[in-house]
């Protein structure tokens, strides 16, 4: 005898939400409008960004891939002045074409990360505090706003009480990508916002980013372990050590 149960059609969006991986990270993706709430700054220096450095298209001890920090960016007195792949890449960047394509791959990228809550559309609410990556040309786009409205004595738009949202829409991707940055103009408190969020701001954003900081002579070896026969090693031992 069949047993009378109900059945309804598989949702794949919900199911496909329901299973992506949580993360602090939020990123614009191509062909989108994102309104943004940004957070007011979490250290003395009054900093909105956080500038990270990394170097990628390297490789991990299993094979996998992975990002450096770079060492100009974010050396200590344990890990020493110099970043030996900025000088890999200086060097390589004086070689023939594949020598050339390795330093655009290895050459540090920047990011300027932004702590924000973003807005959800569909439920026409808030989540809780995002990681925003903006490339150089955004963020300058963003301290422009903040230079305006500097220059006229309003409100800044990460005000915790007089604050507004960010309208940043991105067109294209790769090279053929556009952002604009503007105000909504419509001031709202924080605390009417996002009731909370003073509990849930990130307070270290760097260490929540957890850079892979590592020494001279681990760059040294993360460089030859992904790069390996491609590269003539002799020949960098002599020229940058």
């Amino acid at each position: 005898m069949a047993l009378n149960r109900p059945t309804y059609r598989v949702n794949v969006a919900a199911n496909k939400k329901a299973t992506e991986k949580k993360s602090v990270f939020f990123d614009i993706k191509p062909d989108t409008t994102n309104r943004l709430r940004v957070l007011p700054p979490v250290t003395e220096d009054g900093l909105l960004f956080t500038l990270v450095s990394n170097h990628f298209k390297l490789k991990s001890d299993e094979g996998f891939g992975m990002a450096l920090a770079c060492l100009h960016e974010h050396g200590t007195a344990d890990t020493g002045e110099d970043c030996y792949l900025c000088e890999l890449v200086n060097y390589l960047r004086k070689g023939d074409k594949a020598d050339q394509k390795v330093a655009r791959d290895l050459a540090a990228s920047k990011r300027w990360y932004m702590q924000c809550l973003v807005y959800d559309k569909a439920s026409e609410s808030y989540g809780s505090p995002k990681l925003v990556g903006l490339s150089r040309t955004t963020a300058e786009a963003v301290q422009d706003i903040l230079n305006s409205q500097a220059d006229v004595g309003d409100d800044f738009f990460c005000d915790p009480d007089k604050g507004q949202d960010l309208i940043i829409t991105r067109k294209g991707s790769g090279m053929q990508t556009r952002y604009t940055v503007a105000p909504t103009g419509k001031k709202a408190s924080l605390d009417d916002t996002f009731p909370g969020w003073e509990e849930k701001i990130m307070t270290d954003v760097l260490k929540v980013i957890d850079l892979r900081i590592h020494d001279v002579d681990d760059q040294k070896k993360a460089a030859y372990r992904s790069f390996g026969d491609a590269l003539d090693w002799e020949a960098i031992q002599e020229a940058i050590g």
